[in-house]
């Protein structure tokens, strides 16, 4: 299941490449919370990068500190297991917070990665983005 969410990152990190870049330090929002996120989500962390968002259908969790193992294997559960909304994150995670019916475009970020579905970059959320200071956008 982690293909998809692995290629995306790999891809990315050779985007971030012709700028001379890494994963390493970059603040990165994610859309969704299924498999692609969460893989996507688990490979950023392992390459130095900070994921501090997640969302499902009901709205966005943004986590200021940042997903790290105990998290992404908890959103596992959540998701895949107990089949709960992204919601239930801030009850285990209190220090996050949860923006019901917005998408996280509005977090600022260097590396935007939409996972929910495709398409799902309006023109308006790409120019949000923009303001949010994020150089790079890649949909999984």
């Amino acid at each position: 299941p982690e293909a998809t969410g692995y290629g995306l990152v790999y891809f990315t990190a050779e985007m971030l490449n012709t700028r001379r870049e890494t994963f390493r330090g970059k603040q990165v929002t994610v859309s969704g919370s299924g498999n692609v996120a969460q893989f996507a989500s688990e490979k950023v962390m392992q390459l130095g990068g900070k994921v501090v968002t997640l969302s499902d259908s009901t709205g966005t969790i943004y986590d200021h500190s940042g997903l790290d193992k105990e998290k992404i294997e908890y959103v596992k559960y959540l998701k895949n297991v107990k089949r709960g909304r992204i919601s239930e994150y801030v009850e285990k995670f209190p220090d996050a917070e949860f923006f019901q019916g917005k998408r996280p475009w509005f977090v600022k970020c260097d590396v935007a990665l939409p996972c929910a579905t495709q398409n799902e970059v309006s023109k308006e959320d790409a120019e949000m983005l923009v303001q949010n200071c994020c150089y790079c956008v890649a949909e999984g």
